[in-house]
């Protein structure tokens, strides 16, 4: 539901707090072999969670963040990041608002759900809502409707009870707030880099740091594959067919907005993706019949694991197998191949002289680093002797050019850091920037009408965002979390 979500900004909004929250207050974590009770994976307080639900919340997850690597994300990368954890702790936390909802009464009607569905731009055709583009979207992904719609009905009730949950500031709230960003500093300063740092390179030393991180530098995991490719240029398709297919599957073909393309937009991906269903027959043929030995190999190649010649896809099922597995055609780029693993090789750990030009950078780092503290304290010390530069006055809501040496960016980050802090001097790195600094000369300012309004409102989401958290809280201890073994 991510991809329509994000085009509804109220209900994103609702999904990105509830994924905040999770992180920080489902307080257990929880292992993924489920026991199964009528298709259930836990409970949270009266709230069942259910495996389907579960199972469309990864594979959207997944597919964001495979979105957010162009392409590039897999099933290892899932495992570290613990994507399966991520959807446990958001089901959880959607679960106990779920079950407050149900304390407060507050119910979604079956007509909400069709509206809101209706009015899904990915489900209509010249903006009205079109039955068979919704059923074709459930059946390719593998989705019931009963599963969409109750996530869809559970969205919408999380944001009606969000919305009973409101809070205005008071106005010594307000005024508290607002003290932060009347505050201005003028600085005294210096920037500090690595270029300020001497270091120089014992081999020994080096080698020791090799030692100890050595498990850090081995070689990648190697395959070596058997391929028979399966082309597909030389497969003919009719208008007609073209017309058919894209009518089946017209809510895969989009553009940025989310916005369905017509046929004419689409058609080269139209007319690639039949030619590619139209040749599956043959590449199962021919997948058969290099199995039986009946077919030679087209080449062999050796990739590193997870190479960017092939899809992910295909290296979840390779990463599964052993030497010797043939694989089932999967589609590379506009062809089939199908696969055989001839050979592995596991990862080694590099001598120390293979391994020298990746820990050499490691190394540099670390004892700049450590130079650069050295020197920050000294010239810390020492600050009123220094040659230092002077800064404009500084406040919160002023801070992006008043420090020169930093960009935009930088000087955001030194901002924020800097106004958090009781220190008169102090030393502050930003990124592989060290500043060094004492408060010259402090004032207050004056905010005008438009800037305090704004600060209001922000004060209003600060308040509402410890009002939730807190919530959160509460609601962790009221509606305990249960997942089946």
């Amino acid at each position: 539901m991510i991809s329509w979500m994000q085009k509804h900004n109220k209900f994103l909004i609702v999904t990105i707090w509830i994924a905040t929250i999770s992180f920080i207050f489902t307080g257990a974590t929880y292992g993924f072999s489920f026991g199964l009770r009528s298709n259930n994976i836990g409970k949270v307080g009266s709230v069942e969670l259910s495996k389907d639900r579960f199972q469309m919340e990864y594979r959207n997850l997944y597919n964001r963040y495979n979105q957010m690597f162009q392409g590039k994300f897999d099933e290892e990368q899932a495992k570290q990041m613990g994507l399966q954890q991520q959807v446990l702790n958001t089901m959880a936390a959607e679960a106990k608002i779920l079950n407050l909802a149900k304390d407060f009464g507050i119910v979604v009607s079956d007509s909400e759900i069709a509206n809101q569905i209706a009015n899904i731009p990915a489900f209509q055709k010249n903006n009205t809502f079109e039955r068979n583009i919704y059923d074709n979207y459930l059946r390719n992904n593998g989705l019931t409707a009963k599963t969409f719609e109750n996530s869809l009905r559970d969205t919408i009730t999380i944001q009606k009870t969000f919305s009973m949950l409101s809070n205005k500031g008071l106005e010594n709230e307000y005024k508290a707030f607002m003290l932060a960003f009347e505050v201005a500093d003028k600085l005294n300063y210096l920037i500090l880099t690595e270029n300020d740092v001497n270091i120089s390179i014992d081999e020994s030393k080096l080698k020791d740091f090799w030692s100890v991180r050595k498990e850090q530098f081995q070689t990648p995991k190697q395959y070596t594959f058997d391929v028979v490719w399966t082309t597909t240029a030389d497969v003919n398709v009719s208008d007609d067919e073209i017309k058919e297919y894209f009518e089946k599957n017209s809510f895969n073909y989009t553009d940025q907005e989310d916005k369905r393309l017509s046929l004419e937009d689409a058609k080269e991906k139209v007319i690639r993706d039949l030619k590619i269903q139209k040749s599956k027959k043959d590449a199962n043929k021919q997948y058969i019949a290099f199995k039986k030995g009946k077919i030679n190999k087209d080449e062999t190649l050796t990739y590193d694991v997870n190479d960017f010649r092939l899809p992910k896809t295909v290296w979840e099922e390779v990463n599964s197998k052993s030497k010797g597995s043939i694989l089932k055609p999967k589609v590379v780029h506009d062809k089939y191949v199908t696969i055989k693993i001839v050979d592995i090789v596991d990862p080694t750990i590099k001598s120390f002289e293979a391994a020298k030009n990746d820990v050499l950078p490691l190394y540099k780092s670390e004892l700049s680093k450590e130079a650069l503290a050295q020197l920050s304290q000294t010239k810390l010390s020492n600050i009123d002797k220094e040659k230092t530069k002077t800064s404009e006055f500084i406040t919160l809501r002023n801070n992006t050019k008043q420090i020169s040496g930093l960009n935009e960016q930088e000087m955001a980050n030194f901002g924020s850091k800097l106004f958090t802090s009781d220190q008169e001097k102090g030393i502050i790195p930003i990124g592989k920037k060290v500043i060094v600094y004492k408060i010259a000369d402090q004032k207050l300012i004056t905010i005008d009408k438009n800037e305090t309004e704004g600060l209001t409102q922000n004060a209003d989401q600060v308040k509402v965002q410890d009002f939730e958290s807190n919530l959160m809280k509460s609601l962790d201890k009221k509606y305990p979390t249960e997942f089946y073994k």
